[in-house]
Parts: C-alpha cells; sequence; structure tokens
C-alpha cells in the first residue's frame, strides 16, 4: 500500500471514531458533599369529616333491585340537606350493579351447568365532606334512620392542608443544617455553602378512621354517635447536599 493511500485510511478512520468518542460519557462522579435526609412532621387536629354511605338493594330483575335504591338513596339526600350540608359537599361515588348467581346442583349429566342469575343486587353510594365535625355524630344517625344499610367508613382531613405542610417543611429544613452541622463537628471539617435541595415525596397524611361499629349500635337504637377525631400527621421530606470546607 502507498504511503498516500495509507495516510487517507488512517485519517478516514480517526474521522469515524471521533463521533462515537463523543458520544461515550465519562463516569459519573459522586455526589460532593454532605448528602443530609431530614423529614419534618406536624400532628395537627382535624377539621373536616368524610363520610361513605350507602344504599344495598336486591330485586329479581336488575329493574326492580334499581327501582328499590333510587328512593332509598333520595331519603339520604335528604337527610344530609337537613342536617345542613351544601350541596357541593355532596356526591355520588359508587353505582353498581351486581347480578346474583347461583350454581345448579349436581346431576347425572355428563356436561356442566353453568351457574344461572337469581337476581340483582343494586349499590349507590354518597360521599358526604362534613365541614364541622360535631355534625358527623348526628349526621351518621341521621343516615341510619334515613336507611343507610352501608357505611364503609369515616375519614377525617384537613381544609388547609398547606400550613401543615409547610410547618413540616419548615421542620425539616432546620434539622437539614443542624445534622450537617453534627456529621461535620464530628469529622472534623465545616459545613460549606447549600448546593442542593430537593423535597422527596413524602407518605400521605395520616387520615385516622372512625369506628363503624359504633355506626350500628346507633342503627339498632343504641347511643347517639360519638366521633373523635383524634390528631392527623403531615409530613415534608428534604434531600439536601452540602459543600465540605476544611477546618
Amino acid at each position: 500500500m502507498s504511503k498516500t493511500k495509507k495516510a487517507l485510511l488512517i485519517a478516514a478512520l480517526a474521522a469515524l471514531a471521533a463521533p462515537v468518542q463523543a458520544q461515550s460519557p465519562g463516569p459519573l462522579a459522586p455526589a460532593e458533599g454532605i448528602v443530609i435526609r431530614t423529614e419534618g412532621e406536624v400532628r395537627v387536629k382535624p377539621d373536616l369529616a368524610t363520610i361513605q354511605a350507602g344504599i344495598v338493594s336486591e330485586g329479581k330483575t336488575a329493574a326492580e333491585a334499581l327501582a328499590k335504591n333510587t328512593p332509598a338513596l333520595a331519603k339520604l339526600v335528604e337527610a344530609v340537606k337537613a342536617a345542613g350540608i351544601a350541596g357541593g359537599d355532596v356526591r355520588t361515588s359508587q353505582v353498581m350493579l351486581i347480578p346474583r348467581m347461583t350454581q345448579p346442583s349436581a346431576s347425572s349429566s355428563p356436561q356442566p351447568r353453568a351457574p344461572k342469575i337469581d337476581g340483582y343486587e343494586a349499590r349507590t353510594g354518597l360521599t358526604v365532606i362534613v365541614r364541622d365535625i360535631t355534625k358527623a355524630g348526628p349526621l351518621i344517625d341521621a343516615l341510619a334512620a334515613a336507611g343507610a344499610n352501608e357505611m364503609s367508613g369515616i375519614m377525617f382531613g384537613l381544609a388547609d392542608e398547606d400550613t401543615a405542610k409547610d410547618a413540616a417543611r419548615q421542620k425539616a429544613a432546620e434539622a437539614a443544617r443542624a445534622r450537617a452541622s453534627l456529621y461535620a463537628e464530628k469529622l472534623g471539617v465545616k459545613v460549606g455553602e447549600l448546593v442542593s435541595i430537593v423535597e422527596a415525596e413524602a407518605e400521605a397524611p395520616s387520615r385516622p378512621m372512625g369506628e363503624m361499629r359504633a355506626y350500628r349500635m346507633a342503627a339498632a337504637g343504641g347511643a347517639p354517635m360519638a366521633v373523635e377525631p383524634g390528631e392527623i400527621t403531615v409530613s415534608a421530606t428534604l434531600r439536601t447536599v452540602w459543600r465540605i470546607e476544611k477546618q
């Protein structure tokens, strides 16, 4: 091979290799500094409650089951309005029509017999937000008296969750600086400037649920429903990176 052809071949190979080298990423550098993960937490009293109640009705046909369900649900809505609940705080949360299946009895026939529909079950549910927790117990009693035969629970919450969340964030931020300083002092270095702040996803606020056995007692004519809201835990999680300076 002549020197000219050899030089051209080397130049071509170099040109082909150059883009590959440009695209190959270098090794990722580890996080430099003090990396801290902290969580702030506050406990607050809830100021609203969410009640889920409904009607379950049965019929030989789907139309019969729904025909029983519709007026029964209307009575629940009337009870909610009578309790002073705003229309925007009441919504239909469940509409179901379920066939009831029966398994045919065993027979001498070699062919298996398919299950048959023996009737229908209609379920309709309401979700009600109660913005005065003192009304939650009386409302449950009223729903039971109006014919509610299904209730999945009572959940407590906050009308203004952001205020509690900000308080939790403040605690997380204070803890981040304190923890970085603690590590730095014990390891013989100084905490430098803050490099990055990342708010991580914290767990959803813990919302205590009411005990529904008491609801069944109230429905049976027992003592009025007593509701104890307890407290809600709101948390915020923070990841910070601080530069390290020598003493």
